[in-house]
């Protein structure tokens, strides 16, 4: 056994108010249907949403040589810990490598206000209104969290201000198209359908037990399975649920055994993961497959199941994660921290922030010296096959499409890490 229940307890505190991304993954919703189908084709045609001519070549937080981004994470709090301080500077080294080595973007450097909002939706809301009514920010980048963008999303787009790459998977964000909104992570109901299709392929007459985050988050992923599992001999044998502020289901794992199941799923967070696991292997001795979201795909959850339990344990991947030490990617990014944010933690988190700056750089390359809110829209919507530095998979947008990454692989908890393994999964609605 690799940790105690109080060193358990003390990470619980630490993580409580964390809910939303964790490296490979952040929350959905469950109003819109978002994914593919189970023959993976769209669930639904996205409409174009509001016509390009419509938004102003505004310049706002342009100069000749910067352009100002702004961004709302968790810098204080509960959340910051695993969270804002991990992906923040991993975004901000990224972004001074490009400033120092290529001299900004088009002749001007990038700048990067990030804002506070300790994980609090109104402080969310106010950080935002500021950052662009009085700060005056071109875009805002890689915004934290569904319930803290959604007290901002109307906001940007009554304001037409390019919401560039949020951190999180909800379905709300990219379906229907917002023509100034764009995603970033998977989302939960095509990542719940390839965890049902997996769950069907490797155990064909499972008795499936589902505990899920009794909100969008969890609602979407058992959307997702449900979906995925359709048409097998699959049978989803209960579900149960759970409050977000809970941290220990030890009753919910309980009745999942009791009701039968010989398979677990679960759409939690890690402290609630941890909690799942480690009453699942380790209190009641029970040896059954565990797969779960890939908000879990941190070593923190690993930490709070307890190493030895966790093994096994199966989830989803879309960014090389940083025990691939030998990966050029990886390589580079941990160069790129050393020079340029040598006091940051390097993790699975600071890749993550490391990525969605990539992204952003080569949109406001591709938008060209005439740089205004329109022409970076139209950029955005023009990437065709971009795998950043440390991306599994291809990244494609589209006037119709304007979900990041559908492209992901599945991993393992092996030891204290979780490592990539299988062919890439893919769920492009780009034509």
């Amino acid at each position: 056994m690799i940790r105690s229940k109080e060193s358990i307890f003390r990470l619980l505190l630490l993580l409580v108010a964390a809910v939303g991304l964790v490296a490979f993954a952040a929350c959905g919703d469950d109003e819109e249907d978002g994914g593919n189908g189970a023959d993976g084709t769209p669930a639904g045609t996205p409409t174009a949403g509001d016509d390009l001519s419509s938004i102003p070549e505004d310049t706002t937080g342009i100069t000749a040589t910067e352009i100002l981004l702004g961004s709302h994470m968790p810098l204080s709090g509960a959340a910051a810990a695993l969270y804002g301080n991990q992906i923040v500077p991993g975004m901000q080294a990224y972004i001074d490598y490009i400033n120092d080595v290529e001299g900004g973007v088009n002749g001007r450097k990038i700048r990067l206000q990030v804002e506070d909002d300790t994980y609090d939706p109104s402080r969310t809301n106010s950080v935002v209104r500021t950052l662009v009514n009085q700060d005056g920010i071109f875009a805002l980048l890689s915004g934290l969290g569904t319930a803290q963008h959604s007290a901002v999303f109307d906001f940007l787009k009554e304001e037409q201000v390019p919401d560039l790459f949020t951190a999180t998977g909800a379905t709300k964000f990219t379906d229907p198209i917002t023509r100034t909104a764009f995603g970033y992570n998977p989302n939960y109901i095509q990542e719940g359908d390839a965890i049902g299709k997996y769950i069907a392929r490797t155990h064909p007459s499972a008795k499936l037990g589902l505990i899920i985050q009794n909100d969008d988050f969890g609602r979407d992923g058992e959307k997702g399975i449900r979906q995925g599992i359709e048409g097998s001999d699959v049978e989803v044998v209960t579900v149960e649920t759970y409050e977000a502020v809970s941290t220990d289901l030890t009753a919910q794992v309980q009745n999942v055994r009791n009701a039968g199941a010989d398979v677990l799923a679960f759409y939690a967070l890690p402290l609630q993961a941890g909690s799942i696991i480690s009453t699942a292997h380790e209190d009641l001795a029970w040896d059954v497959p565990i797969y779960a979201t890939g908000v879990v795909a941190d070593p923190s959850t690993i930490q709070l199941a307890g190493e030895a339990n966790a093994q096994g344990v199966i989830t989803t991947a879309y960014l090389r994660p940083l025990n691939q030490g030998d990966d050029p990617g990886v390589i580079e990014h941990q160069r790129i921290m050393a020079q340029y944010q040598p006091e940051a933690t390097v993790a699975n988190l600071s890749i993550y922030g490391h990525s969605v700056a990539e992204l952003a750089v080569e949109v406001l390359k591709a938008a060209g010296p005439n740089l205004n809110r329109r022409s970076v829209i139209e950029a955005a919507e023009s990437i065709r096959d971009f795998t950043c530095s440390l991306c599994l998979g291809p990244i494609n947008l589209g006037p119709t499409d304007h979900r990041s990454i559908e492209t992901f692989s599945f991993a393992r908890a092996e030891g204290a890490s979780w490592v990539v393994f299988g062919d890439l999964v893919s769920y492009e609605t780009t034509e």
